[in-house]
């Protein structure tokens, strides 16, 4: 028996076995008879007590019929509490408090069949950032998905250089697969990053990156689109510290960020943003050339909180802001 031709948010497979499955989503409505949905045997015979997972879109709705001997009675029980639904599973509208482990039992042969319900959504296209904090050698990209899928998901990156300026212009042959392009390799530590290494500078053609995820429910792509130099951004300045001094004065010292290969080549220039409380908005003063500066003219006996954004002197953007340090001007 070939799987429905009808697309539907569901996906059932046996716990622990290797299986996979793009279904798309347009039908609201998903009848399983026996839980036959992509085979011909039903779980109706007592040794066959494996657990299905069940995947279905939040909003869809189940019925999953459950046969015991003719005219045997059955029932169905929601985590050991029985349900008055006689012998077939019948939910509406699937949501998320519906996520559960089901099972039809009969009254002469004990458990017929079990499932585990599994409500979430197909992934939309991830939202897609990318940046090199370690210009030339590392560019790190990042991606989330709204609404969270809630189901197992996985995603693929690969990147190859284009022709084209917006994704509109990249041809179809972009779309195709994850398997297009060279790997954006995966973040151990990291989910939902992945690094390129060995990027060229100052390319006239951009990259294009292509993250997919796949979940049971379906799939989605998103085409993130970059030159290099657009997209450096160092890390934020370490070791930042300040030391009052006598005439109103703090004086601030920091470190280029360690992520960051090569001063000689690519010199950083910094900002200096400090405010004296939560309600009061900061200000800002710079670009440096060196990792330190005098800050004069401050109020006595006020305290400050002081942070450091740093930038490549030819290209990209700043840093996001190093963590305040605060400091109290003297008195006199």
């Amino acid at each position: 028996m070939s799987p429905p031709s009808c697309n539907k948010h569901i996906q059932v497979k046996d716990t622990g076995s290797v299986h996979s499955s793009h279904s798309v989503r347009l039908c609201a409505v998903v009848v399983l008879f026996g839980l036959a949905v992509y085979g011909d045997t039903a779980p109706t015979s007592v040794e066959d007590q494996s657990v299905k997972d069940l995947y279905v879109a939040v909003g869809s709705a189940v019925n999953v019929p459950c046969k015991g001997k003719e005219g045997e009675e059955v029932h169905w029980r929601l985590n050991g509490v029985v349900l008055d639904s006689g012998s077939v599973l019948s939910i509406s509208n699937i949501s998320l408090e519906d996520r559960g482990n089901y099972s039809c039992h009969g009254i002469s042969r004990g458990l017929l069949q079990m499932l585990s319900l599994q409500p979430g959504f197909p992934p939309s296209p991830p939202e897609v950032t990318c940046w090199s904090p370690s210009y030339p050698l590392r560019t790190i990209c990042s991606w989330s998905q709204e609404p969270e899928p809630l189901l197992p998901t996985r995603y693929t990156a690969t990147y190859m250089s284009g022709r084209c300026h917006r994704a509109g212009e990249c041809g179809e042959h972009i779309l195709k697969g994850p398997t297009d392009g060279q790997p954006c390799h995966p973040v151990p530590e990291l989910s939902r990053h992945c690094v390129m290494e060995g990027l060229q500078l100052f390319r006239l053609e951009p990259y294009i990156l292509n993250v997919t995820a796949i979940n049971p429910l379906g799939s989605a792509s998103r085409l993130f689109i970059f030159i290099l130099e657009d997209i450096v951004k160092p890390d934020p300045p370490v070791n930042v510290t300040v030391i009052p001094r006598p005439g109103r004065q703090l004086y601030v010292v920091w470190a280029p960020p360690p992520t960051w290969p090569d001063l000689i080549n690519f010199p950083l220039k910094y900002k200096v943003q400090y405010y004296r409380g939560n309600n009061e908005s900061p200000r800002t003063v710079g670009l440096y050339m060196s990792e330190s500066t005098v800050m004069k003219g401050l109020r006595p006996g006020s305290t400050y909180h002081i942070q450091i954004s740093a930038q490549d002197q030819l290209t990209g953007q700043r840093s996001d802001w190093s963590q305040p340090v605060r400091a109290t001007v003297p008195a006199h």
